[in-house]
């Protein structure tokens, strides 16, 4: 027989202004609530499920991940950023810079941004299953992206051009995706949707303006590596800190 005073058959009995903190098989967080990330706005959770960030397996909820994972993620985010905002000053302030300058930075950043992806997805297995596979996708677009201007960039005129113009743009707009599919409408997503949107818009940019002058490609294209540096570099420092 059920005992009204011991609601969870637990064999502890609660008075009226004490509750069970697990309840409807849900597991609290360390502050006794259930709703993990949305304890505050259970409204806000995606598609109104406060439960569903437990189970996207694209969602990097700081929450959930280990230490280890943790780690891992504001380390791929670390170095990344810093070798945006290194190669865009490269591009920036390179004294008689060329194309052939520009695409050679470039390249080597996607190189460098898609190896540090797959290497974090392979190797952290505490990280989201879904977030994994995405992320060696999009590691391995940018990495052949990068050798494939690399291996151009001696090459002159408008051949040039079009690869640099190709792989920065769809580069650019891969990451932007990566960005806003693993925070989108997770709480404090704030600097992350702010990179995918930046990055996004920049990448597009890229793809449909001319390309018949470098003194832009430097301006924007650098500008754009900076912007999005930084902004990699802040989430690098901010990720899974309790604010």
């Amino acid at each position: 027989m059920t005992d009204p005073n011991n609601p969870d058959m637990t064999g502890r009995s609660y008075n009226d202004n004490e509750q069970p903190s697990n309840q409807g098989g849900q597991q609290a967080n360390d502050n006794g609530s259930p709703y993990g990330p949305f304890a505050s706005n259970p409204q806000g959770a995606p598609n109104g499920n406060p439960y569903a960030w437990q189970n996207d397996p694209f969602k990097l909820a700081a929450e959930q991940l280990t230490n280890r994972a943790k780690n891992a993620v504001r380390m791929s985010y670390g170095v990344i950023g810093a070798a945006a905002l290194i190669f865009g000053i490269i591009v920036l302030f390179w004294p008689g810079a060329t194309l052939a300058v520009i695409a050679a930075a470039f390249g080597i950043y996607f190189v460098i941004s898609g190896i540090i992806r797959i290497v974090s997805a392979i190797v952290e297995l505490g990280l989201p299953a879904g977030w994994r596979v995405l992320d060696i996708l999009v590691g391995v677009l940018l990495t052949v992206g990068g050798i494939v201007v690399l291996k151009n960039a001696a090459v002159s005129g408008q051949t040039l051009a079009i690869v640099a113009a190709l792989t920065i743009g769809i580069g650019w707009i891969a990451e932007g995706i990566m960005a806003l599919v693993e925070t989108w409408r997770l709480p404090q997503s704030g600097w992350a949707i702010f990179q995918g949107v930046i990055s996004i818009i920049a990448g597009v940019v890229v793809l449909i303006a001319p390309l018949s002058s470098t003194i832009w490609m430097i301006i924007f294209g650098g500008a754009a590596l900076v912007v999005i540096g930084i902004t990699m570099l802040i989430r690098a420092f901010t990720f899974g800190k309790v604010r």
